[in-house]
């Protein structure tokens, strides 16, 4: 099941009324998807966002369905609302399922406890059903807004747990620096994947540990990963192992390739003073507390409460007890 660039914009849509308000529902994809980029910046507090960076997130294709977004617009054009739909593919032994994770559920505080979230949800899961996705998924914070949506008004199950790992580095924070002084973010950047390309391996290529764990969990192929590097995530071989790595805000660990103790403490090892070097405050992984990594993570950094897993099931055939994920699962990642 592989997973490709998505082809051009395309907009489908039907219409809403609530509290009195008339919004117009549009499922956009490519260019289309403009309007996400003031909503995102107003609602996350962060001025980093650009049509660019939102269309190659939503540029991929698993089993001939490609990413959109349901967005909710008011009476004046403006996007109130949205739910994004990323496909994934899962694969559980030789089972292989299209799968699909919401993101980017947001709403604009104008427009909040009118239900435009269930409205866009029940929108997305429609779509995604007609095009044969097997299960949707999601990873809401435990104390967010979208979280009592999922599980108590939309029906989904709280199915896992993600722990984040967390080992503080000493060390001048040239890279959070770096990041809010604009001069300086290009320089960091050049210097950043400069240094990390002595560290690139001959295959780029790092198949999802869970799967040897006999885990049901996203099948990274080769397209996968070329889709991840939008968010600037590399595979970088060390001593000790391969790992699937990116930098921002820290050095975020999506996966490891499965090795023995001795190998795993080399890794952890070159990875601080990596991250020492290149003035990175804090190496960190999220992975599900039953799973080899969180053990082997547990017992050498600080843990701390992340992220549900929430699920809803259409037509899967995978125990959605045996479903795990990790950081490399992450929209962001």
């Amino acid at each position: 099941m592989a997973l490709k660039p998505a082809g051009e914009s395309t907009s489908v849509e039907r219409h809403l009324v609530l509290a009195g308000t008339s919004y117009r529902l549009v499922q956009l994809r490519g260019p289309a998807l403009a309007p996400l980029v003031p909503l995102f910046r107003e609602t996350y507090h962060r001025k980093d966002f650009t049509l660019g960076w939102i269309q190659k997130k939503y540029a991929c294709e698993v089993a001939g369905v490609r990413a959109f977004s349901c967005v909710a617009l008011d009476e004046a054009g403006r996007a109130a609302a949205s739910c994004g739909v990323l496909p994934w593919p899962i694969r559980f032994g030789g089972q292989f399922e299209l799968a699909a994770q919401l993101v980017d559920v947001a709403t604009d505080q104008r427009h909040r406890r009118r239900g435009l979230f269930a409205g866009l949800e029940e929108w997305a899961r429609e779509l995604c059903d007609s095009a044969g996705v097997s299960f949707l998924f999601a990873f809401p914070h435990p104390e967010g807004e979208s979280y009592p949506g999922f599980t108590r008004s939309l029906g989904y199950e709280h199915i896992d747990d993600l722990v984040e790992y967390r080992l503080a580095i000493r060390t001048l924070w040239l890279e959070r620096v770096a990041r809010r002084l604009g001069p300086l973010h290009g320089l960091y950047e050049r210097n950043l994947w400069e240094t990390l390309r002595a560290y690139l391996p001959g295959n780029a290529v790092l198949e999802n540990s869970l799967l040897s764990e006999g885990f049901a969990a996203t099948d990274r192929t080769p397209e996968f990963h070329a889709y991840k590097a939008f968010a600037g995530s590399r595979v970088l071989a060390v001593n000790g192992g391969r790992v699937w790595l990116k930098v921002r805000r820290g050095m975020l660990l999506g996966d490891l390739e499965p090795h023995a103790e001795e190998a795993m403490d080399r890794t952890i090892r070159v990875l601080a003073q990596l991250a020492h070097r290149l003035g990175i405050h804090q190496v960190l992984i999220q992975a599900s507390p039953t799973t080899r990594l969180a053990h082997c993570f547990a017992e050498r950094f600080r843990a701390f409460p992340c992220l549900t897993v929430v699920y809803r099931n259409l037509r899967s055939r995978i125990p959605a007890a045996k479903l795990r994920f990790s950081s490399g699962d992450l929209d962001n990642f």
